[in-house]
């Protein structure tokens, strides 16, 4: 987006601010006053008297400080005065999925508001639980828009999210680079236990000085534990436990996005032993908190440009770069950016949590005193009657069965399944439940309980040479009217299927006629624990 877009002139966004303050009787004369009184004239919140022209002609983005100063004189939350200015903090995640990351890294799950709208699911009528492979059409359809707070008990809870790096999966190939993973930490106590001298059953999410891993684990003696890499030439680490590393908890589910399936490396920095440092306290000042965060993703200011580069491509506006010397600057000088697009930046491209650059400015985005500005003045997404009876969630029949699979629904991730299956509109229809099915499975597939399928690709090309975690999967649908998925090419007139019974490779031929390609799947979502 070039400079000029910028500076066209905006009436509809100086309406909406005047309307939002009128909710609370308040003229712009009124809210720059306040702001003067609670802050000065010379502090960095205070709201000019000419707001209105500047919005309306261009000329004026708020800066955090003003956003802080509109919440604090109006009592709606900050949140909320974000929306108003254009800035949708739910897409944080989506950005961080989107920037591909050397090194793993947590996403930012916290941004969910409660009172937005989502669609949801009902049984279809008439519908069984099936216990094959079957279009998740079949089983559910839309039903009225919630309140995403009415949902809650069906969210997962007490989870923690982590993108795996290119340059550091030394799970490899049981996870693959760009991999999104779910962590437990209920589960931690009890896996330590069974941790033996030889390596740990399950794969464990580990924090140290440089960053987060996922990888088994072994016993090196009291209290240590050393990382394992079965298949790439990472530094066999070891750590004291609690003071040189933390368990964060147990890996239990994958979203692998099938899309760009290539082998990932290893980083030079990863290959070198090196002398464990006791882990800090996160840094209480901006600065600090972006350098330490700028090294644990290993970028150089030079690389985290490039990556704020990419960020502006995909918004389409220019803001949201940062040259390498500013991002040297924000770190030395402990200056936060005079507009907010330049904190996403640090959120997507530093995997930095916006809360921790909040408190760390000394905000809070959560605030109970402030109440949420009407969906009416915020211009948002369709309003959702706050009812019991429309707040009531079915839990019982396939959604619930659906759910109880999943472990929890990742709400967060909600608008991110574009980004995840490089399809730009999604229907139930791209969705094939996979949850029954154990028996044969494509070691891929292996505790799979969704697949999203793109149906315009249904040429599968050769996969005999590639290796399993490589192999490109599909969905096909046999003549008796049941589905089958694995990898699958095309050889003289048939349709030769790689299935898997017992753990044993063997190939199951159908002819033209008895089964077609459905799609290629694209993202698959299983149960690891």
């Amino acid at each position: 987006m070039s400079f000029e877009r910028h500076m066209r002139p905006n009436t509809g966004l100086a309406e909406r601010v005047k309307s939002v303050l009128a909710s609370r009787n308040l003229t712009l004369h009124q809210a720059s006053q306040a702001s003067a009184t609670f802050f000065g004239r010379e502090s960095p919140y205070f709201l000019p008297h000419n707001l209105y022209y500047d919005l309306s002609h261009g000329h004026f983005s708020p800066s955090l400080f003003q956003l802080a100063s509109f919440s604090r004189v109006s009592n709606y939350r900050i949140r909320d005065w974000l929306e108003i200015f254009g800035f949708d903090i739910e897409s944080i995640p989506r950005f961080q999925i989107q920037l591909l990351a050397k090194r793993t890294a947590l996403l930012d799950s916290s941004l969910d508001d409660p009172d937005s709208s989502i669609s949801w699911l009902r049984d279809v009528r008439g519908g069984m639980v099936s216990t094959d492979i079957v279009p998740l059409s079949q089983l559910v359809e839309w039903a009225e828009k919630r309140r995403l707070g009415s949902l809650r008990d069906l969210s997962a809870r007490n989870f923690v999210y982590a993108r795996i790096g290119n340059e550091d999966v030394m799970a490899f190939p049981e996870l693959l680079p760009g991999s999104i993973v779910r962590v437990n930490s209920a589960l931690t106590e009890e896996a330590l236990k069974h941790i033996t001298a030889d390596g740990s059953l399950h794969l464990f999410l580990i924090q140290h000085v440089r960053g987060l891993c996922c990888c088994h684990i072994r016993k090196v003696g009291r209290g240590r534990i050393a990382m394992i890499s079965t298949r790439l030439p990472y530094a066999q680490m070891e750590f004291r436990i609690s003071e040189e590393a933390r368990v964060v908890g147990v890996v239990d589910l994958e979203i692998r996005s099938l899309l760009r399936m290539e082998p990932p490396s290893v980083a030079k920095a990863l290959r070198r032993r090196w002398k464990p440092e006791l882990l800090a306290p996160e840094p209480s000042q901006l600065g600090s908190l972006l350098q330490r965060s700028r090294l644990r993703m290993g970028l150089s200011f030079r690389a985290a440009a490039q990556m704020s580069r990419e960020l502006a491509k995909l918004t389409g506006d220019d803001r949201y770069f940062a040259a390498p010397g500013s991002l040297s600057d924000y770190e030395t000088l402990n200056t936060p950016p005079r507009h907010f697009h330049k904190i996403v930046t640090f959120c997507a491209v530093y995997h930095l949590s916006l809360n921790a650059i909040f408190q760390a400015l000394g905000f809070s985005l959560e605030d109970d005193r402030h109440e949420p500005i009407p969906d009416l003045l915020t211009d948002g997404s369709a309003i959702v009657e706050r009812t019991a009876e429309i707040d009531r969630v079915e839990t019982s029949g396939f959604v619930g069965k659906l759910i109880a699979q999943l472990g929890g629904a990742p709400f967060f991730l909600r608008d991110s399944l574009n980004a995840l299956s490089d399809l730009p509109r999604l229907s139930l229809k791209d969705f094939f439940w996979l949850g029954g099915v154990r028996e044969g499975i494509h070691p891929s597939l292996s505790g799979g309980i969704l697949a999203i399928v793109n149906r315009q690709k249904k040429k599968p090309g050769d996969c005999g040479s590639k290796p399993l975690w490589q192999q490109p999967l599909y969905i096909l649908l046999r003549r008796d009217g049941t589905y089958l998925a694995g990898c699958c090419s095309r050889e003289n007139n048939s349709l030769v299927v790689h299935t898997y019974p017992g753990g044993v490779h063997k190939q199951e031929q159908f002819r033209n006629r008895d089964a077609e390609v459905i799609g290629k799947i694209v993202t698959v979502v299983r149960r690891l624990v």
